[in-house]
């Protein structure tokens, strides 16, 4: 990040902080709070680790958004990807969008790289395989209470995983 790019960039960041935070707050205590996580697959156009590092760390920083990780790509001439899990994820088109905002604040000369996400370029449709609902996909071991449904039941014992990669001590 260049100096002069720092010096809009922060207090931008900080104007992000403060309203994702209020706005997180104020739906917290609603009975239809808009929870809904979803996790992105973000395909990056920043490449030097100075701004990768400022790009996660910002999203992080962000109340309701988590850097989860970072992708190498699979073939040669592709971008890195990095997850990102976002609570009120019920509109993943716009989450992606805000992260392109943020990316671009971070390095402008980034604006012309489209990789066909919304935000980068002129997309308006975002593809299925950069998102997904982990408490649709995750599997019905790890649902919260109060959303389980009728095809949600504990395992019985047998289908339960017997290894560990942990070794017990024996009792004496």
């Amino acid at each position: 990040m260049k100096a002069t790019t720092a010096l809009t960039y922060f207090p931008w960041l900080v104007k992000e902080i403060f309203s994702a935070g209020f706005a997180l707050s104020a739906t917290a205590f609603q009975r239809d709070n808009e929870y809904h996580p979803v996790i992105l697959r973000y395909p990056l156009r920043v490449t030097s680790a100075w701004d990768i590092f400022w790009f996660t760390s910002s999203i992080t920083a962000t109340p309701g958004t988590l850097s989860v990780g970072l992708r190498e790509p699979t073939h040669e001439n592709m971008p890195r990807i990095i997850l990102v899990q976002a609570v009120q994820g019920n509109d993943p088109k716009a989450i992606m969008e805000d992260l392109a905002d943020m990316e671009e604040r971070i390095a402008p000369e980034v604006a012309e790289i489209d990789y066909g996400i919304p935000g980068q370029g002129d997309h308006d449709e975002l593809a299925h395989e950069f998102y997904e609902y982990p408490l649709e996909t995750v599997g019905r071991q790890l649902r919260a209470p109060d959303m389980v449904q009728s095809e949600d039941m504990l395992l019985p014992a047998s289908e339960a995983i017997k290894s560990s990669p942990f070794k017990r001590k024996a009792k004496k």
